[in-house]
């Protein structure tokens, strides 16, 4: 029996019954935690010890949304909006990736996860050329050491329909053959997801109405659940005359369910956001690529009324980076001001606060558990869970003075992805002293190293990042 215990810190639970603790212990037995409280060190434990001490301890973050096939072009879509991306990513990169591409992209993505505090991370793997790209990408997530729900994409790559014209704004036909793409969905999970007490769970993304008619996703969601998959699917998220309205036509076509996921949801009338509600679906809000990205404002507000509760993500290192602190922070205060914004119309100050930094901390554990299908395992610091922990370092100038009695306020507030001092997964300890402890770090820089020369390489021997002229999108070409 292998046990850790980690001392002396200031403990947010996220666990109702047990709160905000000073100066308390967490015990870890084969990757569960045991007890949570003052004192456990004191009781003479034969455990391996992390001294927490000046540092505040939390549940690992769940990171609900992100590609992390897409790490090795960093930073390149930082200016970059939704028709760009399309150009830049689905119709340029995508078919430049080798199978060895999607490893490295999954693995480094992983560890700059892990290195951040977020020990959870929903993948989007819609990126899937061969069978040999799916298990690179899998194989990825599973040498990295982190905890994911690999979402396979059933999105053909090569034929992927983003540069066509819709038919009265849906289109039509068959795209790539859905049978080798089940087939191959089928032997992943069969390969790599048999144990239910490992850290990596299936799920599957049905292709979008933008390139795939409605009855086409619709069977892929009845064969996704019949292979036991959690979906998660790109919703509502298009400002276009079409206005695709994904949640409607998953209504009409009786497929919502509580094992979806549904990401963005920018675009949503009431009458959808109600569907998600009656069907206990979940949400996922990538509030700084929304914002950039021209896909609208971030629905906290309509995601915590109808929903279990919003759950936050990265969606693309492309344009921005994955400190998920940064991201709570900027979600908290935009939510603050759009809920305060029709005051200052009529010249009224806000006298309450609308949303709090317990909210932020909401979306960043419990609620993006649950959202990944993994509430019963972790997103709280509850005796009987999985030992997700993160620890961060709260010693140096930027924190000091900060206020002992309000933690989550400390870390939401105050601190960023360079405090994360130690991530523990499944009660085995990752990063520890602020340094990645279980991989060869620079082992795995050189691969990544290599992939991205070899990717920039190819692009600008196919006309560059974003190749001139630009391709035209239909469905953003035609403005109301």
């Amino acid at each position: 029996m292998t046990k850790l215990l980690i001392t002396g810190a200031d403990v947010i639970t996220m666990d109702p019954a047990a709160g905000e603790l000073r100066d308390a212990d967490i015990l870890v037995e084969d990757g569960r935690i045991v007890s949570v409280g003052p004192g456990l060190a004191d009781t003479g434990i034969d455990a391996e010890v992390v001294d927490a001490r000046g540092m505040i301890a939390m549940p690992g973050m769940v990171d609900t949304h992100r590609h992390l096939w897409q790490t090795p072009l960093r930073g390149v879509g930082a200016d970059w909006l939704v028709p760009d991306y399309i150009r830049g990513i689905r119709l340029q990169f995508s078919e430049l990736y080798r199978p060895e591409d999607m490893y490295a992209g999954n693995y480094l993505g992983a560890l700059d996860a892990l290195n951040c505090g977020v020990t959870t991370v929903v993948d989007y793997c819609h990126n899937i050329v061969t069978g040999d790209h799916a298990h690179g990408a899998v194989t990825g997530l599973r040498d990295a050491g982190i905890r994911a729900l690999y979402g396979h994409a059933l999105t053909p790559v090569t034929t992927n329909g983003w540069d066509e014209t819709p038919s009265d704004g849906m289109p039509t036909g068959e795209l790539g053959h859905y049978k080798e793409r089940l087939a191959l969905a089928t032997e992943i999970r069969d390969q790599y997801f048999s144990s239910p007490d490992q850290l990596l769970t299936f799920g599957i993304c049905p292709q979008e109405l933008p390139i795939a008619p409605m009855d086409e996703i619709a069977k892929e969601v009845h064969d996704s659940r019949a292979l036991g998959a959690r979906i998660v699917v790109h919703a509502n998220q298009h400002c276009v005359r079409q206005m695709y309205a994904d949640v409607a036509h998953f209504g009409k076509a009786d497929i919502l369910g509580e094992d979806m996921l549904f990401v963005h949801c920018s675009f949503m009338s009431q009458y959808e956001w109600q569907l998600l509600h009656d069907a206990g679906a979940s949400v996922s809000i990538c509030t700084q690529t929304e914002m950039q990205m021209g896909m609208g404002f971030p629905q906290i507000a309509e995601a915590t009324r109808f929903t279990h509760g919003p759950s936050i993500a990265n969606d693309c290192v492309i344009g921005i980076g994955g400190d998920m602190i940064d991201i709570a922070r900027t979600t908290l205060q935009v939510s603050r001001w759009k809920s305060d914004e029709p005051g200052y119309q009529r010249w009224l100050a806000p006298q309450t606060m609308s949303w709090t930094a317990r909210d932020a901390m909401s979306w960043l554990t419990v609620n993006g558990a649950h959202a990944a299908g993994l509430g019963d395992r972790v997103g709280s610091l509850t005796p009987g869970k999985q030992a997700d922990i993160v620890l961060v370092d709260m010693r140096g100038i930027s924190q000091a003075g900060w206020y002992r009695k309000d933690p989550i306020g400390a870390v939401i507030g105050q601190s960023n992805s360079g405090n994360v001092d130690t991530v523990v997964v499944a009660g085995e300890v990752v990063k520890r002293g602020g340094r990645l402890v279980h991989v060869d770090v620079d082992a795995a820089l050189a691969t990544m190293a290599r992939t991205h020369d070899h990717l920039y390489e190819q692009a600008e021997a196919n006309g560059g990042v974003l190749p001139q002229p630009p391709v035209e999108i239909p469905m953003y070409k035609d403005r109301a």
